[in-house]
């Protein structure tokens, strides 16, 4: 992978990039309870009783409005990997995000009440923690698929889930990617030219891209990725076309966190609170159509 797009990834920056910093207000409620969603970038981690965890936990806030320190919502992170516990032993990294314990989502409470939760259960004999990787998502989006394959899948859960409100799920296919990677992949700041069609995900019925542009004669669309006036593109586009590659083809599966939100957009046929559907190809980057 590049280093320069490696050095641009902090793992706390990623935990707040991808963190749900949106009021839970505008989160869709559930029809009935809900365990925690199963994204990509989460695993399973078991622990036997009797040996310490070796995990210290810390509170991490997203912020809405850090100059008014307005909270947005919080996750429990590991703040240190201790040498002589089991975490250490079974490759528990630092900055990992706690999502559940024994099957039960924890992404709500606080650090305090989730190491005595992790206590109370090894008391009993085992533990599982359900872990998330808080970089995983955005390296899969950078790097090449692994064992040569020109297609993958990654998925990171944006919300915490609860028994009123789902995880809202963002969910990447990545496909026609050349084995080894490219060059020059897209970065925050090129100027991107590409192809695409939206779809309600629910309907399928096409609400947006190059078939209602040609109309206008337009082909294919250019716009700077990460500088795109608030509102103009759905902000998944700034997350889920980094690192692609000239040629390269995404499916992006979007939570209404990142379409439209709660306002939809009426004059495109898209309601409120939808999930979406785009289909995305990379023509060129900065003017240069090869790589």
């Amino acid at each position: 992978m590049h280093m320069h797009m490696r050095l641009q990834l902090s793992r706390r920056l990623a935990i707040a990039a991808l963190a749900a910093a949106v009021p839970r207000s505008l989160l869709p409620p559930l029809p009935a309870a809900a365990s925690f969603a199963r994204a990509t970038d989460e695993s399973d981690v078991a622990f036997e009783g009797g040996r310490p965890v070796g995990l210290k936990l810390l509170d991490l806030t997203v912020y809405l409005d850090p100059s008014k320190k307005i909270a947005g919502s919080s996750r429990v992170i590991v703040s240190d990997v201790l040498d002589d516990g089991q975490a250490a032993e079974r490759g528990v990294k630092l900055d990992s995000i706690i999502v559940a314990i024994d099957g039960e989502n924890v992404e709500l409470e606080r650090a305090a009440a989730v190491q005595s939760r992790i206590e109370q259960a090894l008391g009993r004999g085992k533990l599982t923690l359900t872990i998330k990787d808080p970089t995983a998502f955005q390296y899969a989006l950078l790097d090449p698929p692994p064992g040569g394959a020109s297609e993958l899948v990654t998925s990171t859960a944006l919300t915490p889930s609860s028994e009123g409100r789902a995880a809202q799920l963002f969910a990447v296919r990545r496909s026609n990617v050349p084995p080894r990677g490219c060059r020059r992949p897209a970065a925050d700041g090129d100027l991107i030219e590409i192809g695409y069609e939206g779809r309600l995900a629910g309907s399928g019925a096409l609400f947006d891209g190059m078939e209602l542009a040609k109309r206008q004669g337009d082909e294919t669309i250019q716009f700077v990725l990460g500088r795109q006036p608030a509102g103009q593109f759905p902000p998944s586009w700034d997350v889920g076309l980094v690192g692609m590659c000239i040629g390269e083809q995404r499916t992006l599966e979007v939570p209404p966190t990142l379409g439209y939100g709660a306002k939809g957009l009426p004059k495109r046929g898209v309601p409120p609170d939808a999930a979406l559907t785009y289909r995305v190809e990379l023509v060129a980057i900065n003017g240069l159509a090869m790589d």
